[in-house]
């Protein structure tokens, strides 16, 4: 049974195969980079976070890898760095566990980045983005990407809803977008 979106997010990239690029949008503490490179293998994984203990953090449970490169940046800026084709991308939006619960994800440069991640996304690409609305910013992104992602032309991406609908306190839930 997968009683958590953390899981549920793992379970769909286990079956990505194929994976050349992929980005770790919201690096955080690292975990979602870790199994990224442990299961996929993908010849490069971009990382952004804007905090330094994000980067510390990550930098400190993955190591020196070859195929591995962090960017203290916003992801917004993702057109600054990465130009070809991705294969992956992940969000896992809203703030660091145990950091400061004041720095968080922002509607306004998850929309700039995700529209940039479309551009550079590759046929057959996805995008998984798990969002959390229960903190004030977490439903204002959540508001802005529901109206976004409806919108998406049903003939170049498809986009899924996943949510525990019996769960309380608005838990979060995670949107797969798949490109055609």
């Amino acid at each position: 049974m997968i009683e958590k979106t953390t899981e549920l997010v793992k379970e769909i990239i286990k079956r990505e195969k194929n994976i050349n690029i992929a980005v770790d949008m919201t690096a955080g503490n690292g975990y979602d980079s870790k199994f990224i490179l442990e299961n996929l293998n993908p010849k490069t994984l971009y990382a952004f976070d804007i905090q330094k203990e994000a980067k510390e953090n990550t930098e400190y449970l993955i190591g020196n890898r070859d195929d591995f490169k962090f960017i203290l940046d916003s992801h917004a800026n993702i057109d600054k760095y990465i130009r070809e084709e991705i294969d992956l991308a992940v969000y896992n939006l809203g703030y660091l566990p145990r950091g400061d619960k004041n720095i968080t994800t922002k509607e306004d440069s998850t929309l700039e980045s995700l529209e940039k991640v479309l551009n550079l996304l590759a046929k057959n690409g996805k995008v998984l983005i798990t969002v959390y609305p229960g903190h004030e910013e977490g439903f204002l992104e959540s508001q802005s990407l529901e109206k976004y992602l409806g919108n998406l032309d049903q003939k170049d991406f498809v986009v899924l809803e996943f949510s525990y609908k019996n769960q309380k306190n608005m838990p979060p839930y995670v949107y797969m977008v798949g490109k055609k």
